[in-house]
């Protein structure tokens, strides 16, 4: 692969992407290109290729997703969504799972120092890595860590997703977004692509987590809660900005790293496979108790990437408004409590650490 011309190397991974995500569209539908594209890209990062998604590209793209994902929220159901116990449960179970296994790995597992605490923080995947190296873990591992946990929930939540809503008729009663009409299309169209640049340019001025994705999913619900003309991302460009960003998960696996990941890899895939399992049953207890249903729970306490849960969720017939209440606040939570977290994880573990 490194013999290859960057161009042809990009040209090779388009190819590889779309035909990979054509093929698991019958299983995964809306979420085939980003997940096809991550699993390429993987492999294009394992081999050696030189290709890297620019950081621009990559927070247009979560822009896009943004404004995409906004325009299928009711921002009154939303706000009242945020107040809701069941979201607080499900940060909380979703947080706890993720405190219980870190503290697991930190006693028992061979990661070094803080590692299992900070692998194990669920979301903000791309800040994880640094915020470890600077409170005594292993920042390569941590960001292995991290992105090999978003790997497996955005491979399999589509699937599960897809299996339920087939076999449940009672989750395809949930609202979706707004019908367009021919005369408002164009407008909400371009109005979308407007607000996706304006946002992700003020989303990007301030040192936040995902604030290319948040600063136009909040302008966008503005316009949505605001202005009676439904904001419409053309679907191919939506299609587009999921594949990078499954390109920009992807392609964090690099050859050098596939020794370190190797060696640690069953203890890591044990403790996000605890993980998975652990909020699977939380999403199962908030359905039992509430009116949520399962699929929607799941993908709520699913600790991935904010930007790529979500995306996987637009096509899975889901409560939207009740996911992103989740996932948002839970980000939010990680960011402000992790490094305690992550600390008192340590200091709990220190006799079998010692």
């Amino acid at each position: 692969m490194p013999s290859l011309t960057l161009l042809m190397q990009w040209i090779v991974l388009l190819a590889g992407s779309l035909g990979f995500s054509w093929l698991l569209t019958p299983w995964i539908a809306t979420a085939s290109p980003l997940v096809g594209a991550m699993v390429v890209a993987m492999c294009f990062g394992f081999s050696g290729a030189h290709t890297r998604v620019r950081p621009l590209f990559v927070a247009i793209a979560q822009a896009m997703t943004g404004v995409a994902i906004a325009s299928t929220l009711d921002v009154k159901v939303l706000c009242a969504t945020a107040g809701n116990a069941w979201v607080l449960l499900g940060v909380l179970l979703t947080v706890a799972c993720a405190v219980l296994v870190g503290w697991i790995l930190t006693r028992f597992s061979s990661l070094p120092g803080t590692t299992g605490a900070w692998g194990c923080l669920p979301g903000a995947a791309a800040v994880m890595g640094s915020l470890a190296t600077q409170n005594g873990g292993d920042g390569i591992l941590v960001s292995l860590m991290q992105y090999l946990r978003v790997v497996m929930v955005v491979a399999t939540v589509p699937v599960l997703a897809h299996a339920m809503v087939a076999n449940d008729s009672a989750a395809l009663g949930v609202a979706q977004g707004p019908l367009i009409s021919a005369s408002h299309a164009g407008i909400g169209s371009v109005a979308a692509v407007a607000i996706s640049v304006v946002g992700c340019w003020l989303g990007t001025r301030r040192p936040i987590a995902t604030g290319a994705f948040l600063a136009p999913l909040v302008l966008a619900s503005v316009w949505s809660a605001a202005i009676p003309i439904p904001l419409e991302v053309p679907k191919l460009l939506l299609l587009g900005c999921f594949m990078v960003i499954g390109w920009a998960i992807g392609l964090q696996f690099r050859r050098e790293l596939a020794l370190p990941m190797l060696r640690s890899l069953p203890e890591m895939l044990g403790g996000i496979l605890a993980m998975l399992v652990m909020c699977g049953l939380s999403a199962w207890l908030i359905s039992s108790l509430s009116s949520v249903t399962f699929i929607t729970a799941y993908l709520a306490t699913s600790p991935g990437g904010l930007d790529s849960i979500v995306a996987v969720a637009l096509g899975s017939h889901a409560d939207m408004n009740f996911v992103v209440a989740v996932q948002t606040l839970r980000l939010f939570t990680v960011l402000l409590a992790g490094p305690m977290l992550a600390k008192a994880i340590t200091r709990s573990a220190a006799p079998a650490c010692a």
